[in-house]
């Protein structure tokens, strides 16, 4: 992200939800920074799921859209406002024109969260080439008010089982190495640990630098590997 989207989102943060706020989010920014840009990859075959009972504590539903068109415009404005709605508007439009499914979380007819899935590649370039069949899973978030609640493990798993009867490649998820509670949370959803790297991009590559893991069905990585995944 670039510098300019960084400091515009922390004035529309600040004036959204107060100095305090901000200042916790950005706190929050300057972890992410010393922490290197390290992540924690995981993955879910999808040929072997198998589907999880419902979680009766939490009757959300999920809906799928694949269209800037189809979201309803109170979902929209509510994804919208929540951050600068100029970068916002931006990146929805590029991420539907690429092929991504926005996926909502509703608690009756409230907005409770959302993510977003690309089969078969990914927006930013990634840490390796994805196979047709694979689909990776990023940018999920949960309103203020419905944490707490289970509601990201709940979208993920339906995700999850919606894919995997559709799909029979894998599902790839990222989170940052100093995010605990994402951690936590993955660990508790049928995904495994597939290692620990940092990505660079250099002339037009990526460099992703390894300290564990190999993606499954590819080939085995050393400690540094360089290849041309891209958005």
């Amino acid at each position: 992200m670039h510098l300019q989207d960084l400091a515009n989102r922390f004035v529309e943060y600040k004036r959204r939800h107060g100095m305090r706020s901000a200042l916790r989010r950005a706190v929050l920014s300057v972890r992410r920074i010393l922490a290197g840009n390290r992540m924690v990859l995981f993955y879910c075959d999808l040929n072997s799921w198998k589907s999880s009972a419902p979680d009766a504590g939490n009757p959300l539903t999920v809906e799928r859209i694949t269209g800037k068109q189809t979201v309803a415009a109170r979902d929209l404005m509510q994804i919208v406002n929540f951050w600068n709605p100029q970068i916002m508007q931006r990146l929805i439009t590029e991420r539907f024109a690429r092929g991504a499914a926005l996926w909502l979380a509703k608690s009756g007819s409230e907005l409770a969260g959302y993510g977003w899935t690309l089969n078969g590649s990914t927006i930013e370039p990634y840490f390796f080439p994805l196979e047709p069949e694979d689909v990776h899973l990023f940018d999920f978030f949960v309103f203020p008010e419905y944490r707490g609640q289970r509601v990201n493990r709940s979208l993920v798993l339906k995700i999850l089982e919606m894919l995997a009867a559709e799909r029979k490649g894998h599902a790839y998820i990222e989170v940052a190495e100093w995010n605990t509670s994402q951690l936590k949370s993955l660990s508790r959803m049928p995904f495994q640990k597939l290692g620990c790297a940092r990505k660079f991009r250099v002339f037009g590559r990526t460099l992703t630098m390894w300290s564990e893991g190999r993606p499954p069905g590819q080939h085995s990585f050393s400690k540094a590997t360089v290849s041309n995944a891209s958005a």
